[in-house]
């Protein structure tokens, strides 16, 4: 019983900590949804190729729980079903950790580091064509 009790205590006090950020992130893309910022773009610059890596980029310098990949995607998804664009963002998201290379290199050595973040980075281009062609079969 007190194992339950325990754990109980621990999980509300994982959603008091979560709960401020997960409020953050919809107020970050009710800004985005009222900004149309993606129909301004997606109107100047139509090349596919072109969204697939500044998705990759910039999301591989993001920060985050991985669990909030999947809000933004989801609202992302609403805003404009891009599914390209939400692939690669999801992928490097959650694979690419540019931010963390310094830690990374630290622990497993600066070759493997750069070596994974690559490749990460170049699959997750990859991983987003797959899924896109695979979505419109």
């Amino acid at each position: 019983m007190q194992t339950i009790k325990k754990t109980f205590f621990q999980t509300l006090n994982w959603f008091k900590d979560i709960i401020p950020m997960l409020l953050g992130i919809i107020i970050l893309i009710a800004m985005l949804k009222q900004a149309r910022i993606f129909d301004t773009m997606t109107h100047y610059i139509n090349d596919d190729f072109f969204w697939v890596i500044l998705a990759d980029i910039f999301w591989s310098i993001s920060v985050g729980n991985t669990i909030n990949s999947y809000i933004i995607a989801n609202s992302f998804w609403s805003i404009n079903d891009y599914i390209l664009v939400i692939t690669a963002f999801l992928i490097a998201w959650v694979s690419v950790w540019i931010i963390q290379l310094p830690a990374e290199s630290y622990f497993f050595g600066k070759k493997f580091a750069i070596i994974r973040n690559l490749l990460s980075f170049i699959f997750a281009i990859i991983g987003a064509y797959l899924v896109y062609f695979l979505y419109n079969l």
